[in-house]
């Protein structure tokens, strides 16, 4: 994310009395707030409107903060998205798109001045496919973005909702692969009495989502339609692996219920390590976890996901359990654990011809 934003409340007259998520830099009275170095070397704090909703490091938004970090744990490359309350799907599209815009300029920046060391993805405005569409293309052909990173729903739509066919076949005919995040933060505002406590909407909610995002996709025919879409679902898929079995047994025992958009492929046809429009990143803290989506989509299919700089992530050291976890290294091989680190991002990407 940048150091600071726009405020985009005021760039339109659609952006007036929306809650925008604004940057406030802090403790900085004593310093010039003209100098760039100053600004990028203080925590920021992250407001919707004017609620507070977390404070951010430095390694959030400054990339030589970043490269510090990288080389301290043994980190190369960096693939960088957006933070997802950033997507913004709930706000009018004429702000929302210039929001996005400063974000892929920005993310296409990091790139440009560290080539060696960010890979980028854009965002999109899907609350307006169309927008979407033409942010796409931008993000791709002017800016060398490498995919885009989207939510798990979009303003409570799910992703087989049929206006947005339009966006996965622009996906396609650019080969652009799709990260999908979940949003979390939206279930405590909608019933914070359940989703409040305990820190729940982010460590049970967000895992929710993702399944069910996940759910939508393979049992509405998508990739049936669409078969040169790449998909990447962070944390592991969330909840889906480990209820593929119920899944699939829903899928057989009432197809009227669950199988009748499909177009004859279930579930667990998608997950097979030989298909090529799903993986799932590494991020299960678990390393029984590990195992099991391995068997179940193959190792060949994970991509390593670190959620840094956050604390839900491996942090202080991204990718910690794939090289240092004694049972991790004994579940499998240096060259699969070598693919799940890197080369499987390489293939999901598409980055041949830089790696």
């Amino acid at each position: 994310m940048p150091p600071s934003l726009p405020d985009f409340s005021q760039q339109s007259s659609e952006g007036k009395g929306e809650e925008w998520i604004n940057l406030r830099q802090r403790d900085l009275s004593q310093f010039d707030k003209d100098d760039e170095t100053v600004l990028s070397s203080h925590n920021v704090d992250m407001f919707v409107g004017d609620k507070f909703f977390r404070t951010v490091e430095p390694n959030c938004f400054d990339p030589r903060v970043r490269i510090k970090e990288m080389d301290a744990t043994g980190v190369d490359i960096q693939v960088i998205s957006t933070v997802p309350i950033l997507f913004s799907y709930d706000k009018p599209i004429k702000p929302a798109t210039l929001l996005v815009r400063c974000l892929n300029d920005h993310i296409a920046s990091v790139c440009l001045e560290y080539p060696k060391r960010f890979v980028g993805l854009a965002t999109v405005p899907l609350q307006d496919v169309a927008a979407s569409v033409v942010e796409l293309r931008h993000a791709k052909n002017d800016l060398g973005l490498k995919g885009v990173e989207i939510g798990t729903e979009i303003n409570g739509k799910q992703l087989d909702c049929p206006e947005f066919e339009p966006f996965w076949s622009a996906c396609e005919e650019l080969d652009m692969p799709i990260f999908i995040h979940p949003l979390g933060y939206g279930l405590e505002k909608e019933n914070s009495d359940r989703w409040g406590s305990y820190w729940s909407a982010w460590l049970i909610g967000m895992p929710s989502e993702t399944a069910l995002a996940i759910h939508a996709i393979l049992s509405s025919g998508i990739l049936v339609r669409h078969p040169k879409l790449r998909l990447c679902f962070a944390h592991a898929g969330g909840a889906y692996v480990p209820l593929l079995g119920r899944i699939q047994h829903g899928y057989d025992c009432r197809p009227d219920l669950v199988a009748h958009s499909s177009q004859g492929v279930s579930p667990q046809n998608y997950l097979q390590s030989h298909q090529h429009n799903i993986w799932l990143d590494s991020l299960v803290h678990d390393p029984d976890l590990l195992d099991l989506i391995c068997k179940k989509i193959g190792p060949e299919r994970i991509i390593m996901g670190s959620d840094y700089p956050f604390p839900l992530g491996e942090m202080p050291m991204p990718g910690e359990m794939l090289t240092n976890d004694k049972v991790v290294g004994e579940m499998f091989s240096r060259e699969t654990r070598a693919r799940m680190l890197a080369g499987n991002a390489i293939e999901f990407l598409g980055l041949y011809d830089m790696f």
